[in-house]
């Protein structure tokens, strides 16, 4: 795939809030629903209270790449949206992987065995 599959369209973005199931770890929420596409899509926020410009751009840069890194084994179809929370600020990058990991667990996206994918 030539570009970054994300949710763009805040009609997309307020689906999944209404629609989708939320999980809330220390460093971030993630709100996950199903969507149309054959691929996972990812949504980012950070809102002004989580620091400027160059802090917020941070955060989603980090989470892209948690989410590049992890696409192999995400099932395909959904839309998933991630709301930083201040403590990500000064998380260490093996911490923003595990809450990670661990909430894809919790919404039953993340692909056990090779076998699923």
């Amino acid at each position: 795939m030539k570009n970054f599959p994300s949710v763009k369209k805040n009609s997309d973005f307020r689906t999944t809030y209404r629609t989708g199931r939320k999980l809330v770890s220390r460093y971030f929420v993630m709100y996950v629903s199903q969507n149309d596409e054959g691929y996972t899509r990812l949504g980012l926020s950070a809102s002004r209270k989580y620091g400027n410009s160059v802090e917020r751009h941070r955060f989603q840069r980090r989470m892209r790449e948690i989410f590049r890194h992890y696409r192999h084994v995400t099932k395909a179809g959904y839309d998933m949206i991630i709301v930083a929370r201040n403590e990500a600020k000064h998380a260490e990058h093996s911490q923003l992987v595990s809450e990670y990991e661990r909430l894809l667990k919790g919404h039953d996206i993340f692909i056990w065995d090779r076998s699923e994918l």
